[in-house]
């Protein structure tokens, strides 16, 4: 069997486990999520999520490509670090991702922060809260749309010290108002309460807004603690698989989207190792292969195709040509 042969059937393989086969602590944190809730449920999540962390960290991600450019080889392979929500550098990866918006927020000058909470006695377990909370705010998200279109709207979700409760922080950028009692119209099917929703408007530019936003996203699902995982938010994001932030933009033509980025962006060198990297990303077939320790990544092996073959027990490739 060839090497593509090879890689494409642990390729087929790994889409099949690794899509549906989650770390077992997480498996075992997401059915505690799901179940019950008692007092006992954010302890055994705090314990399960330290031991996934205890087991993932200090590891790399290989990728496996099968190129077909005369711009560069056959093979070619490379490592990343695993980063994952309880990683040191996770809070970077989330600030660059929020980064990436700045130049569409730019064009705003009024911002409303809002603040949703549910009632925690509405709820038999954390992930019932997590389902009604996204699906009524998914609601609420579209009626403000349909309101007020022109608006970007940046979300992230916070839970409560009692482990059941859970906040929604949502950033409304083209607005300085919304009435309170419109918003419950919509929020009271998970809170009757007026403490359920609190209106403030931010002051500063995008920039100010982007740092301010992030300070909720982080809080939500950044661990400060590197030794051990503490933050309870973050334990039950993890949990109930939630996303760090979401983002609900206008609709725009592609070309002034496109026109947005370019005032932004800086541009990217002529160089003719820049073009070949850019043509060999469009022209190679990536292949997830598994994780090696982190000293491995470091070390750069698995820049070495023929290491990499041997590690993972791949055939040899046949020569370039």
């Amino acid at each position: 069997m060839s090497a593509v042969s090879v890689i494409e059937a642990k390729d087929s393989e790994s889409r099949k486990l690794h899509s549906r086969r989650r770390h077992e602590a997480w498996v075992k944190a997401n059915q505690l999520a799901r179940s019950y809730f008692t007092n006992d449920t954010v302890k055994l999540e705090i314990e399960l999520a330290n031991a996934y962390y205890e087991d993932t960290k200090g590891r790399a991600l290989v990728f496996f490509g099968v190129c077909h450019s005369n711009q560069c080889p056959t093979y070619r392979s490379f490592s990343r670090p695993y980063l994952h929500r309880f990683s040191p550098g996770y809070r970077n990866k989330v600030k660059r991702e929020l980064r990436f918006y700045l130049p569409f927020l730019m064009r705003y000058k009024y911002f409303l922060h809002i603040t949703l909470t549910v009632d925690p006695k509405n709820f038999a377990s954390q992930y019932d809260a997590k389902r009604e909370a996204e699906k009524t705010w998914n609601s609420l998200r579209t009626r403000i749309r349909k309101r007020y279109p022109h608006v970007a709207i940046l979300t992230s979700r916070e839970w409560q010290e009692n482990g059941i409760g859970i906040h929604l922080h949502a950033v409304i950028c083209g607005l300085s108002y919304i009435p309170k009692d419109w918003i419950m119209e919509t929020w009271q099917r998970v809170s009757k309460s007026g403490w359920a929703v609190e209106l403030r408007p931010i002051h500063g530019d995008a920039r100010s807004v982007l740092n301010y936003i992030l300070k909720y996203v982080t809080k939500s699902v950044v661990n400060d603690n590197p030794n051990r995982i503490e933050n309870i938010s973050a334990v039950i994001n993890w949990a109930v698989n939630g996303r760090a932030f979401s983002t609900s933009m206008p609709k725009m033509s592609l070309s002034k989207a496109l026109s947005l980025l370019r005032s932004s962006t800086p541009r990217l060198g002529s160089s003719k190792t820049n073009s070949n990297r850019k043509s060999c990303s469009f022209m190679c077939k990536w292949y997830f292969l598994g994780y090696v320790p982190y000293h491995v990544h470091e070390y750069g092996l698995t820049s070495d195709v023929n290491w990499v073959i041997e590690y993972f027990g791949l055939d040899k490739p046949p020569p370039y040509n």
